[in-house]
């Protein structure tokens, strides 16, 4: 759940002596608050028994966003001899990992850490989220929703109008406005004027990744002749005869945005049911062994937004990248390649 600054500041307060103490083995720690520079913007600052002086600034996420530019506020608020610490309900693994890209500690109020300094390292997973709230959030990156984060992300310098991105994604303007609501309050966009596009493509990448479920596509496995590139090109001439639209994802797609690794498994999305498309080509379903791989996707959006690239249909490389870091072989490697690349944004 997301707390209030208010709810959140009165947690904080209540929580850390007593998280502190048990991370730094010193059950009586007592953390003394002191006055705050106006002018220096942290939440908490406080000494320990040891007279180390700590600045704790307050998110109430660890969203990839929350985590940079919690991290900048902090280097322009440090003290040379204080140990600044970003303190979050709960810290996800994407919040993680942009906290270590940042060169920023932190603490979640769930119990988890992972503190650097002088003569000092803490490092605590596992623990729980404390604040986990029964269903699902509202997410930005919903199945429908996630067609405005496609549409950014297929050019992330456009900056687009939010009636201009209604039109690309065929959504209605209020959904629009709570999805642009939801992306600004994890600090994902930037405005100049009526006018938005990411902040930071690679934290706004992180995000939709950290949020992303591959298993809500309904998947159909199954076996035929053939493997790699090539069963991929014979499939599709397959689904084409049949009047199939389709849209090939993962590994064949990877291999035609730049050829990394040879793979046997051809992932494709198709309309409609993929176990009628399954019957069309013949496939023995079978998932052990399987070379096939057929998925109705949980947004028509996704096939819609296919291209075609060495004669090939393919999704956009965005969402080639967030189906790659779910798939076997050496599809999160291949994830990987394309990003560091740059081919994430190529079309």
């Amino acid at each position: 759940m997301q707390l209030s600054p208010q709810a959140l500041q009165r947690e904080a307060t209540r929580r850390l002596p007593e998280l502190l103490g048990d991370l730094l083995d010193e059950p009586d720690v007592l953390l003394r608050p002191e006055l705050l520079d106006p002018n220096g913007g942290v939440d908490i600052v406080a000494r320990d028994h040891r007279d180390r002086q700590w600045l704790f600034e307050l998110k109430s996420s660890s969203g990839p966003g929350q985590v940079a530019r919690a991290a900048a506020h902090l280097r322009i608020a440090g003290l040379p001899d204080a140990i600044t610490v970003l303190v979050v309900p709960y810290m996800t693994s994407a919040g993680a990992a942009a906290a270590a890209e940042q060169g920023v500690n932190w603490l979640d109020l769930s119990g988890n850490a992972c503190i650097r300094d002088e003569n000092l390292y803490i490092s605590r997973e596992g623990r729980p989220n404390a604040f986990r709230v029964r269903g699902r959030p509202a997410s930005a990156f919903a199945p429908k929703s996630a067609r405005v984060a496609r549409a950014l992300l297929a050019d992330p310098l456009r900056w687009w109008r939010q009636k201009d991105l209604a039109a690309a994604t065929r959504l209605d303007d209020g959904r629009i406005s709570r999805v642009v609501g939801r992306l600004q309050e994890q600090q994902l966009l930037e405005r100049r004027g009526d006018e938005l596009r990411p902040l930071d493509p690679n934290l706004f990448l992180d995000a939709w990744a950290e949020d992303y479920r591959f298993d809500r596509h309904d998947a159909v496995l199954g076996h035929t002749s053939g493997s790699g590139i090539e069963l991929a090109r014979d499939l599709s001439e397959r689904l084409s005869d049949r009047d199939v639209q389709h849209a090939f994802t993962g590994l064949p797609a990877a291999w035609v945005l730049d050829p990394f690794a040879r793979f046997r498994l051809v992932s494709a999305y198709v309309e409609g049911d993929p176990r009628e498309a399954a019957d069309h080509l013949e496939l023995r379903r079978n998932e052990r062994g399987a070379n096939v791989q057929l998925l109705a996707a949980d947004d028509d959006a996704v096939i819609d937004d296919r291209y075609q690239r060495d004669g090939l249909p393919v999704v956009s490389p965005v969402q080639v990248y967030l189906d790659l870091r779910h798939l076997p072989e050496r599809a999160p490697e291949a994830a990987e390649h394309l990003r560091k690349s740059g081919l994430v944004w190529a079309r």
